[in-house]
């Protein structure tokens, strides 16, 4: 980000229709709304709605509701894409409660429901029958004031055909909707940062704060570029010399999520490969800062020091609350990250010939590699300028090839709009194109 960046006033942009300023209460009430209405849409497909089970579900629906509409004044639900919007703010869910929503999403439209908008509040007659258009004996879309015979008096529904066709209408033409989407990108970018900044802060302090706030971040840049993936890359060269580390593994999350699209990742793994690559260099903010800006070879204590820090990194990770499947992919991939692709053989001119793979790394560990290398060379540091991405790229094919998976590399090249041939030799562009 620009030395002359001011998180606070960046958070509190107007960011358009779709991309309002993020308010932890509404968030709260928001989920609490989405899981109700999963349940009870789930429970339809099972019962009558004028089943007792209904009863209490129905109540506490109402209450959240009425409570959004007295804090609001009103209350519009709207499904965009994966995501849902409530008063043009984006709702982020758990990360157990991801596959609810979807399946949230994929009912209402497949009964043509876009969303729900109330201006007053809602009985829970009116709840009820709004959940009689998802019962599995309804043949029938709702209109906007509900289902024949049961007919909606203050919510309204908003029909998805006529919503879908109008985002399409907005995505085709340029205008403020592009420029809010990129403040809504930066505005993401500024929390980032700011999150990092705080959390080195507890490393070095010893008592990391939880990394789990962070995935509610992770899964918005993944949101946000995963339509357009190059579009924000440029965010990516913004950085400040006194802050390397924090802007350096923002940086590196977001390529690695550009990147992993790039790849055919799907929208969970590119969550897992953000989320573990914002982290992926947190032990290395435990280093002297002499020795974290020295010039020079190291010596040999000083490069044990420095292997230490991916230890620091699983550490900080082991201490969280809980273990799963996930924290054991975060930890492998933690280390290897740090682990060279295969061993090069040279010529007698000490030129590479042949990279010789020493072990199946998995492959966000390799992404990982591949963007912070190249974030790393092109950052100026105390004991050197930045290169350029042309040189940057030229030196990881070549002196540090053997660090890298070759065909990720290429794809990297692609990804960042450079091509090899405006980077390699004649030689080496063949050696591209051989994968070798």
């Amino acid at each position: 980000m620009a030395d002359n960046l001011k998180i606070n006033q960046t958070q509190d942009e107007n960011l358009g229709e779709y991309g309002r300023e993020h308010n932890e209460k509404l968030q709260n009430l928001s989920r609490s709304m989405l899981a109700g209405l999963y349940m009870l849409v789930r429970s339809v497909k099972m019962y009558d709605p004028e089943n007792a089970v209904f009863e209490k579900p129905l109540h506490q629906l109402q209450d959240i509701i009425n409570q959004i509409i007295g804090k609001e004044g009103r209350l519009e639900l709207t499904g965009v894409k994966d995501s849902y919007y409530l008063n043009g703010m984006l709702v982020k869910v758990d990360l157990n409660s991801i596959e609810n929503q979807r399946y949230l999403l994929a009912e209402m439209r497949a009964k043509d429901v876009g969303g729900i908008t109330l201006t007053k509040p809602v009985t829970v007659q009116e709840l009820k029958n709004f959940v009689w258009i998802f019962s599995k004996e309804q043949t029938t879309t709702a209109e906007e004031d509900g289902l024949q015979g049961r007919k909606l008096l203050n919510m309204r529904v908003a029909k998805f055909s006529k919503l879908k066709e109008k985002l399409n209408k907005d995505m085709d033409t340029p205008g403020d909707q592009k420029v809010d989407r990129k403040k809504y990108a930066m505005t993401v970018y500024a929390r980032a940062v700011f999150f990092l900044q705080k959390y080195l802060e507890s490393v070095r302090a010893g008592k990391p704060i939880g990394s789990s706030r962070a995935l509610r971040l992770v899964q918005d840049f993944v949101d946000i570029s995963f339509d357009q993936r190059t579009h924000f890359l440029g965010m990516t060269t913004q950085k400040r010399e006194e802050d390397y580390l924090v802007y350096h593994q923002v940086n590196v999350a977001l390529m690695c999520i550009v990147f992993g699209a790039e790849l055919g990742l799907t929208k969970p793994q590119l969550r897992d490969l953000g989320y573990i690559a914002l982290f992926h260099d947190a032990g290395m903010t435990t280093l002297p800062e002499e020795l974290a800006t020295k010039r020079g070879a190291l010596t040999a204590d000083e490069k044990t020091t420095v292997a230490r820090a991916p230890l620091i990194s699983v550490r900080n990770i082991l201490m969280e609350k809980g273990f799963s499947r996930s924290t054991l992919l975060r930890v492998v991939t933690t280390f290897e990250h740090k682990t060279d692709y295969g061993t090069a053989v040279r010529d007698a001119r000490g030129n590479i010939q042949m990279i010789i793979p020493k072990t199946n790394l998995g492959v966000y560990a390799k992404i990982i590699a591949i963007c912070d290398a190249y974030d790393a060379l092109t950052s100026r540091r105390p004991y050197r300028d930045a290169y350029g991405p042309e040189v940057a790229l030229m030196l990881m094919w070549t002196e540090m090839r053997q660090k890298f998976d070759p065909e990720l590399l290429s794809v990297f090249m692609r990804v960042m709009a450079i091509q090899p041939i405006k980077v390699l030799s004649r030689r080496q562009q063949q050696l591209s194109v051989s994968g070798l």
